[in-house]
């Protein structure tokens, strides 16, 4: 492949879920959320900002999902600053090539406030009057194969891209999250249509991701991030441990014990009992 200029003045941090090993040994769950909210200094990431999220599709768009998820996150996780903006854009009308046509960019100035937080997205038409300007800080793309490699060339997400991705295997989606002083500025999330695991949970487990669970924990009992594809009916650990990483008490640079000692403060939310109907 033909090496691809640099898009973004932001430097990145490619964090994507590796396939589970074998007999992985459970670790304690305090060295768990450790694992799965430390960047490589150990510092945990966060959006300081409300993201607005943008899904680019091929094919069903899965707006229920999405849309209940990000009601879901907006409603359980009190300091987040809440998502402000959903987004479709349907790639099937855009009847032209990815490659050389479509451009990402993070633009230098402000936005909102906040430098460099929203990334513009340009397809280019056969005249001028055909472009397609959108805008983002989360991107979902839900494509075959060949059109997400090519969206992670242009995004610049390639760099440590999944080898399964790539080949097509039943592993169907992985992340890619861009931040500056340990703040997300920028989230790219690609989905596989074609390949074998649940996109249902491949949407549920990379967005809560990109909002800065940043890893994997392999083999764990307790959250969801393991890249298996598997359902859990429990979600309530996932959410608190959001709510842990957002807290009044925590800020973007932190050291992820600082989260890992909140969460286990944080009570587990009650269990209701609903009667069955005569």
């Amino acid at each position: 492949m033909t090496p691809i200029s640099r898009l973004f003045a932001l430097s990145a941090m490619c964090f994507f879920a590796q396939p589970a090993a074998a007999e992985v040994q459970e670790k304690p769950i305090y060295d768990q959320v450790v694992e799965i909210v430390a960047s490589e200094r150990g510092t945990v990431r966060r959006w300081a900002y409300s993201p607005k999220v943008t899904v680019i599709h091929d094919g069903e768009a899965y707006r229920d999902q999405i849309n209940g998820l990000v009601e879901m996150v907006n409603a359980r996780v009190p300091n987040f600053p809440g998502v402000g903006e959903v987004e479709f854009f349907d790639l099937s009308q855009f009847n032209r090539r990815l490659a050389g046509n479509m451009h990402f960019r993070m633009p230098r100035q402000e936005f909102d406030g906040v430098e460099g937080s929203i990334v513009r997205a340009l397809l280019r038409g056969g005249e001028e009057a055909e472009d397609v300007s959108l805008t983002g800080s989360i991107f979902i793309f839900l494509t075959g194969l060949e059109d997400g490699i090519t969206l992670g060339a242009l995004t610049q997400s390639t760099r440590r891209l999944s080898r399964q991705f790539a080949e097509g295997t039943e592993t169907r989606c992985y992340f890619n999250l861009m931040s500056k002083n340990d703040e997300l500025r920028a989230g790219f999330i690609f989905i596989n249509n074609d390949a074998a695991t649940p996109i249902a949970e491949c949407i549920y487990e990379e967005f809560l991701q990109t909002l800065g669970l940043l890893n994997d924990s392999q083999g764990s009992s307790v959250f969801t991030f393991d890249n298996t594809g598997a359902v859990r009916e429990d979600r309530d650990p996932d959410f608190r441990l959001l709510e842990a990483l957002y807290s009044d008490r925590v800020s973007p640079g932190d050291d992820a014990h600082v989260v890992a000692d909140l969460f286990l403060n944080i009570a587990p939310a009650p269990i209701v009992e609903i009667a069955d109907k005569p």
